[in-house]
């Protein structure tokens, strides 16, 4: 690892990635699998005291796509959480690469100006690396001063989606992944067809010294959407270990909704919203958390996840409410990091239920899935010494109906009722 003086004058990272998933589906129903490798290198360089430089670039490869290009004979469908690590449909051979980083940072005490192709972590936007980064590229600035207020703001006019690595449109890159279904029931029709061309971002925030950390983010999407992201964080307890966060969204529609022809619409409603809390306690190297999130009947919450991962404090890996109105869900999850002199070990588990429409109400279900509850647990070993930098994680998950019977199958596919494994080898140079 470069050590603090060869950074200031120029460092490289890379890592690389093999992974093998599979979901098995009950019953008849047709099982998924996919092998891939995926790996980054990079380069960053402070070139003076108040510019620095950085680009990265990515690589896919896949051992055969037999496992993710069959489909269903019952419903006709295909995998979900497989085709997140080769899209059949964007890819083709059996390589794919892109240069998701490329950029220059201006820094003047505490002014920081980034232009080009970077990654940044925001609540609604951020990286979700596998196998691409959501990578962006325009304007981002941020300001923190040290009494505890900072601000960012960002225009972004093109984004590369983990499902394809391709810098394009913001409104192209909706339906890079699963489409779902219109309000009217068929299959969605926005894809390439809804007409967006940038975003523009604010974000204001004030971390008290009592421990209240507040945040406000607006994210205005041209023609689609405007969206109000509020958290509030409070650590208290003697020692701190106690943790309360609280968040609300409002989303309204901006235009059009994407195309001004109703079928084509990527935002039919006027409005949506959700709100959410987590209580999270440290226990010695553990840590225990119980969180609420509930999402309104007025209209279906779009959150796109071509941009990264949702922010509820319900998240859990594979699961998603993004495209839907009239949810509520709760998530227990325990985590816990042990490092010894010769390793380390990671390990979490959460169990989470989530209670969802109708499947069959396309006003409220854009994906079509059933109210489910979901266990999951992971455990990654890290170990020192020669191996330093290696890493292995075993995943595993099991999905299973827990409101109304489903007779739909198609419903029930890659939805409910499944059991999810993940294995990921890494190494970091």
């Amino acid at each position: 690892m470069a050590q603090e003086g060869e950074k200031e004058r120029g460092f490289w990272s890379a890592e690389v990635t093999t992974r093998y998933m599979q979901t098995s589906n009950k019953g008849s129903l047709e099982d998924f699998s996919i092998l891939a490798s995926y790996g980054r290198v990079g380069y960053h360089i402070k070139l003076r005291d108040w510019l620095k430089f950085g680009v990265s670039g990515n690589g896919l490869v896949h051992y055969g796509t037999g496992g993710i290009d069959k489909r269903d004979q019952t419903t006709g469908s295909g995998p979900i959480y497989e085709t997140n690590l080769w899209n059949s449909r964007l890819m083709s051979g059996s390589t794919e690469f892109s240069l998701p980083e490329f950029y220059l940072d201006f820094k003047f005490d505490s002014h920081l100006i980034r232009v080009g192709r970077f990654i940044e972590d925001t609540p609604l936007i951020n990286g979700e690396g596998w196998p691409f980064p959501n990578a962006i590229k325009g304007l981002w600035y941020k300001y923190s001063s040290v009494e505890g207020f900072n601000a960012e703001a960002g225009f972004i006019d093109r984004i590369s989606s983990r499902f394809t690595g391709e810098f394009q449109n913001v409104g192209n890159t909706l339906g890079a992944g699963g489409i779902g279904v219109g309000t009217d029931g068929n299959s969605s029709q926005y894809r390439d067809v809804t007409e967006s061309d940038y975003i523009a971002i604010v974000k204001l925030g004030y971390r008290f010294s009592s421990g209240l950390d507040l945040a406000l983010w607006n994210y205005y999407t041209d023609n689609i959407s405007n969206t109000i992201f509020t958290e509030a964080k409070f650590d208290l307890g003697s020692d701190k270990d106690w943790h309360i966060s609280s968040q609300f969204i409002y989303q309204s529609k901006v235009g059009d909704g994407g195309n001004n022809s109703g079928v084509l619409q990527y935002k039919a409603d006027e409005s949506a919203n959700g709100f959410g809390f987590m209580v999270k306690k440290d226990i010695s190297k553990s840590a225990v958390s119980l969180a609420f999130t509930r999402i309104g009947d007025g209209g279906r919450l779009l959150l796109p996840r071509e941009w990264g991962k949702e922010p509820f404090y319900t998240f859990q890996r594979r699961t998603r409410v993004e495209g839907f109105s009239d949810v509520t869900a709760v998530a227990l999850k325990w985590e816990s990091n042990y490092d010894k002199e010769n390793y380390k070990l990671s390990m979490f588990s959460s169990l989470g239920y989530h209670s969802l429409p109708d499947p069959a109400d396309a006003s409220k279900s854009k994906y079509q899935v059933p109210s489910t509850a979901h266990l999951d647990g992971s455990i990654k070993y890290s170990p020192k010494n020669k191996l330093f930098g290696f890493s292995a994680e075993l995943y595993l998950a099991g999905r299973f109906l827990a409101g109304e019977t489903v007779s739909n199958p198609a419903y029930l596919i890659n939805r409910a009722d499944f059991f999810h494994s993940d294995l990921i080898l890494s190494y970091i140079f």
